[in-house]
């Protein structure tokens, strides 16, 4: 029997978000099982491996000193604050 494609996807999701070296690891050891495009023209290779980076970026930032931290997470909310503003006055 066929496993059911939530099974699937939610262990490599698993593995990208909390052990993101490990979610590297097997979606670079699986890149011939994942498809390379899907209806909407995105790859699974990509997503998964953008979700694992994005995990690692907050594992290693965990690791750093509070001001970094601070310092990071204000250019992220310079960066979200500004793409905000540009959508709602479309500039």
């Amino acid at each position: 029997m066929k496993k059911p494609w939530y099974l699937k996807t939610f262990w490599i999701y698993f593995f990208c978000i909390v052990i993101p070296v490990l979610g590297y690891v097997i979606v670079l050891l699986n890149l011939d099982k994942l498809k390379d495009t899907d209806e909407n023209g995105h790859s699974e290779k990509v997503y998964y491996l953008t979700i694992a980076t994005i995990s690692a970026v907050f594992w290693i930032l965990k690791l750093t000193p509070r001001t970094v931290q601070m310092f990071v997470l204000a250019i992220i909310l310079t960066f979200v604050a500004g793409g905000y503003i540009l959508k709602k006055f479309k500039i």
